[in-house]
Formats: C-alpha cells, sequence, structure tokens
C-alpha cells in the first residue's frame, strides 16, 4: 500500500503535466482534485476485485437512532436507524457495508465476547422474511436495508441497543475535507496508473478552448488557481496569517 503523501502525489504529476504542456497551467487544486477523482475508480476497481481487508474501516460506538418523526425522504417514524459514519464506495448489493454487528445488553458476557451479526435485506424482501419462523427478524436474527445515507435495523426494536460496530469501504475523501499533507493510502501497484490517467485527465481537458491558454511568456495563474480547501500545509508558517 502507497502511503506517500497526497501533496507529493499532486506535486509530481504537476511536473509532469508542466514537462509534457509546457503552455498550460494547472492549478494545485484542480491536480488534487483529479487525483482523487481517478483514485476512487482505481480504488473501487481494486477493493471489488480482491477479497482483502486492507482497505477496510471499523467504525465502533456508531450511535443508533430512532426517529420521532417520519421526514421525506427516508427518515420514517418509530424504525430504528444508523447513519453511515463515512462516504462508502457504492458497490453491488451494498458490499460498501462489510459487516454491522451488534452488542445484546441483555446477554451475560462481554460485549467483546458477544456480538451478533446483522444481515443485508431489502424492504421487499422482508415481507418474505416474515413468513418464516427461521428467517423472521429478531434479536436472534436481525437485519439490515439502505435508503441513502441510513442503515435501517429489523429485528431488534425491543433491544436497548444505543451504539453498533460497522466495517466499511471508504471512498477517499473529497478535496475539501481532505489534509494533502497526511499519507495518502492506496495500492502501491496502481499508482503509476494514477499518475498516468490524470495526466490522460488533464490531456483531455485541454482539447475544451475554454483550458486553452498560449504560452506568451506574460501569462500567470488566474484566481482558480490557487489552492482551495485543506490543500494548504498544515505546517506552512503562513498558514495561521
Amino acid at each position: 500500500m502507497a502511503t506517500d503523501r497526497l501533496r507529493i502525489i499532486v506535486d509530481e504529476v504537476l511536473v509532469t503535466i508542466k514537462q509534457t504542456f509546457d503552455d498550460k497551467i494547472v492549478s494545485q487544486a484542480q491536480a488534487a482534485q483529479w487525483v482523487i477523482f481517478v483514485g476512487n475508480r482505481l480504488l473501487s476497481q481494486h477493493i471489488s476485485k480482491r477479497d482483502s481487508g486492507q482497505f477496510l474501516n471499523i467504525f465502533v460506538d456508531v450511535p443508533v437512532s430512532v426517529a420521532t418523526t417520519s421526514s421525506n425522504p427516508n427518515i420514517v417514524k418509530g424504525r430504528k436507524y444508523v447513519e453511515l459514519p463515512a462516504n462508502i464506495f457504492d458497490f453491488n448489493m451494498d458490499s460498501g457495508v462489510e459487516y454491522i454487528a451488534y452488542y445484546n445488553p441483555d446477554e451475560n458476557c462481554s460485549p467483546e465476547a458477544y456480538k451478533k451479526t446483522i444481515q443485508r435485506t431489502s424492504p421487499s424482501d422482508l415481507q418474505w422474511l416474515n413468513l418464516n419462523d427461521l428467517t423472521k427478524p429478531s434479536p436472534k436474527a436481525p437485519y439490515w436495508y439502505r435508503a441513502g445515507d441510513y442503515l435501517y435495523i429489523v429485528g431488534i426494536e425491543s433491544v436497548p441497543v444505543k451504539f453498533l460496530e460497522m466495517g466499511v469501504y471508504m471512498t477517499i475523501n473529497p478535496l475539501e475535507e481532505i489534509d494533502i499533507d497526511q499519507p495518502f493510502n492506496f495500492p502501491q501497484e496502481l499508482l503509476e496508473v494514477l499518475k498516468r490517467q490524470v495526466v490522460d485527465l488533464a490531456r483531455f481537458s485541454f482539447l475544451f478552448p475554454g483550458n486553452d491558454r498560449s504560452n506568451d511568456g506574460d501569462d500567470t495563474a488566474s484566481d482558480n488557481s490557487r489552492p482551495v480547501g485543506k490543500t494548504q500545509s498544515v505546517n506552512d508558517p503562513n498558514a495561521a496569517q
């Protein structure tokens, strides 16, 4: 797994773009946006092709809520749910969520020793599950289904569960939220592919006349070339000014 800082990867991409297209100006923020965009696509493909926990992110103590009123969309009165703790990949069959588990405080053992895994279902399948005593939702056989960023939990209505544990596959944070001086967790074997595809994306963007800038010797960066979000180093002495 590559753990270079995002800033280093972005700077390397900018050097390549400058060497390849010496009459074009690309801001650090734009290059970072491209790296995140391409990185998410490559990372999603990498995760979906491998049975590996390398990029699994575990969240403990995810709070369970009960809606007191209904609110469109996706909030239904009286139902227990949790909100996704992070942005995740939208894989088929909601497999961006690896697992959800809960601890039943009515059991006489510690949370670490006794957790029940909650199985995925869909609203349309719940009616069929309810027809069979072996599959009917219950504290021993709970289910979850997704509606947007909310995961509804069925079968633990009578259990005083306050928190769940979740394992999810997170996307790379958007530019506005990411710190480019933190390690950039990404498959090592795909790092060069990432850089090459970002340069290809830059080449594609230069095909549009609005992005074409002539090298007349006086070309300076516009306001759009300034870093945005958290692209300024947290160690930069100018950051506090």
